[in-house]
């Protein structure tokens, strides 16, 4: 059965090549039926009494002191009671090893969910489950065995989801401006390269002591791969006209200038400059000076606007129908204006630090108050100054040259307020530190918590959707597994620097809902609880290449690349989307990278 399921069909690299060539407009039409696949009705019971179906939980392993679940979801005739059981048992004589009892989570996106935790199993081994719930018995597959290990997460894919992949997409990038081939397709995102850079400087900085010597010199080999590609779309923007500072989005497919991107590229550049520094010390200097060119042109210039004659802008911001992009800045790029500044300041340009105080003030200001709060939620940010609709976890609509595309592209970072943090620790005296703080721990306990505490996984939702809700599948143009990884990096942030547990669990549960234990796919047999990790777990889902190591764009309530107003009704994991892209990537590293360290431990500083 494995072996069917690693064989999976799969469109290859070369199709979407030829697909690309023809037409920008024919490659989202013609292959959309077979990239995103409509999840069947629930089996009949006699397929769930084989248990699969119905039984999530990590094909990649859990740790040995971290939280462990499993989730069992209601179907048919099979209905858990209070008196519900599961047993833990060894694979390797059956012996029980724990047992414990089903515990009711709640109803959401139309199903009914039960958990078992046997957390308190701490040792290393591998096991499968049991479930007694009435007349019925359902199991794991013991040849698709649950793993507790040490730091199994970590070990099992950090150099798979970065340094394998990337050499591959390395090898595929556009010749001669070099990068990565960074998706299903040809094309080589500015935005993509900023975050995936991003994360194998988390790796570099947090989790350094993890890897060997000979890793860190190919992470630094990889890191001017990528930085220097940031530096061809610097200059493809200034041999269009468009200034000596700002960069395009793609310098083949989508020459355009983001507002977002200059503040990106800016930060990268100026991070990766002091990483290389000591190896590469050329490369570093003219980081630096691309980075200064981009942040003075994004203050000077930006924002710039795209609109279009759809009501895309509309549906992905969850603004009000037939509005267009104000002339204003979206708060997650005043946020990244603040972390350039903050990275330019630590790459020895004193003079930004001012900026990085100013842009921070802009980005409080924006706050929800307790008295503005949507259904209980406050902390969270609105999308611009005028306007009281809030700011979406992921706004990312695709690469190609469209007007709606050009606005929503590459907002990747979901609420991503670890820099304000940073700032704190640099800057314990200044008189704005603590309503830096402030502002993070409104955010943490009055938004991020309560929003993901309001489904039984505990992922970070898309964002609240005035006039219909808070959505976890909806207003995307596909699937955003990247915002589990970042939501993995804010959870494990806030645990250690508010010294609070209960972020570690919300931190484990987004980057385990990558590795299987999530809805869970259809059908009847393992693969309803695969991986969406490439090549990784005991069960996964291939992406269109079956490159080992890249992650999946997920879970959709519509099909993927098709953007649909959003209903409450409709907010469910319809469809999977199975195109792979670094971006998803770059969240999960991102996130692995700070969930096993110690980064932002107030006792460490």
């Amino acid at each position: 059965m494995i072996g069917i399921i690693r064989k999976s069909a799969r469109i290859s690299f070369w199709l979407c090549i030829l697909l690309l060539l023809g037409s920008e407009i024919s490659f989202a039409s013609k292959i959309e039926n077979s990239l995103s696949t409509k999840l069947t009705p629930e089996p009949d019971s006699a397929s769930i009494k084989q248990g699969y179906a119905h039984l999530t939980y990590s094909q990649i392993g859990y740790d040995i002191k971290r939280p462990k679940y499993f989730m069992f979801r209601e179907s048919g005739t099979i209905r858990p009671k209070k008196r519900a059981s599961f047993t833990v048992r060894r694979t390797t004589d059956h012996k029980k090893a724990l047992s414990g009892r089903l515990r009711f989570e709640g109803e959401k996106w139309g199903e009914r969910w039960w958990k078992g935790d046997f957390s308190k199993l701490e040792k290393k081994g591998e096991y499968y489950i049991q479930l007694k719930i009435g007349d019925n018995e359902i199991s794991s597959d013991p040849s698709a065995p649950i793993s507790i290990k040490k730091d199994v997460l970590w070990n099992s894919t950090w150099e798979l989801t970065t340094l394998h992949q990337l050499e591959i997409r390395a090898k595929e990038s556009y010749k001669p401006e070099g990068g990565w081939r960074d998706c299903g397709s040809t094309l080589q995102e500015l935005s993509s390269h900023v975050i995936m850079l991003n994360s194998l400087c988390d790796l570099w900085e947090h989790a350094r002591k993890k890897i060997a010597p000979s890793q860190q010199d190919d992470i630094l080999r990889q890191l001017i791969i990528g930085t220097d590609y940031i530096g061809v779309c610097q200059d493809k923007a200034k041999e269009l006209g468009f200034g000596d500072g700002p960069v395009v989005h793609e310098p083949r497919r989508t020459q355009k200038v983001i507002t977002g991107n200059s503040p990106k590229a800016s930060m990268i550049l100026a991070r990766v400059a002091r990483i290389v520094k000591e190896k590469y010390p050329a490369k570093s200097a003219n980081y630096i000076q691309r980075s200064i060119k981009a942040f003075e042109w994004a203050k000077s210039h930006a924002p710039i606007t795209y609109s279009d004659e759809t009501d895309n802008f509309s549906i992905v911001h969850g603004a009000p129908k037939g509005m267009k992009p104000p002339k204003e800045w979206m708060t997650r790029d005043l946020v990244m204006m603040m972390w350039a500044s903050l990275e330019l300041y630590k790459s020895g340009q004193d003079q930004y630090k001012n900026d990085a105080f100013e842009y921070a003030r802009k980005v409080m200001a924006r706050q929800v108050p307790a008295d503005k709060a949507e259904e209980g939620l406050y902390g969270h940010f609105y999308t611009y100054d005028s306007f009281d609709f809030t700011e979406k976890a992921n706004i990312h609509c695709g690469a190609l040259d469209k007007p709606f595309k050009n606005y929503n592209q590459g907002g990747h970072m979901p609420h991503y307020l670890i820099p304000m943090l940073e700032m704190a620790m640099i800057w314990p005296e200044h008189q704005d530190r603590p309503k830096w703080e402030k502002t993070v721990r409104d955010f943490a306990y009055h938004y991020f918590l309560p929003a993901t505490e309001q489904n039984p996984f505990g992922i970070l939702p898309a964002g609240y959707y005035k006039g219909v809700g808070l959505l976890n599948f909806s207003g995307w143009y596909h699937g955003h597994n990247n915002i589990y990884g970042y939501a993995g990096a804010l959870a494990s942030v806030f645990s250690r620097y508010f010294d609070d547990k209960q972020f570690e669990k919300i931190a484990y549960g987004n980057l385990q809902w990558i590795t299987g234990l999530h809805c869970g796919f259809p059908g009847a047999d393992r693969s309803s609880s695969a991986s969406m990790i490439v090549g990784i777990g005991n069960v996964w889902k291939n992406d269109w290449d079956a490159m080992k190591g890249t992650i999946t764009n997920g879970f959709e309530a519509y099909r993927q690349f098709k953007l649909k107003r959003p209903t409450l009704a409709d907010d469910k994991p319809s469809y999977f989307g199975n195109e792979g892209a670094i971006h998803h990537c770059a969240g999960w590293v991102t996130g692995i990278s700070y969930f096993y360290s110690d980064a932002f431990s107030r006792k460490k500083h």
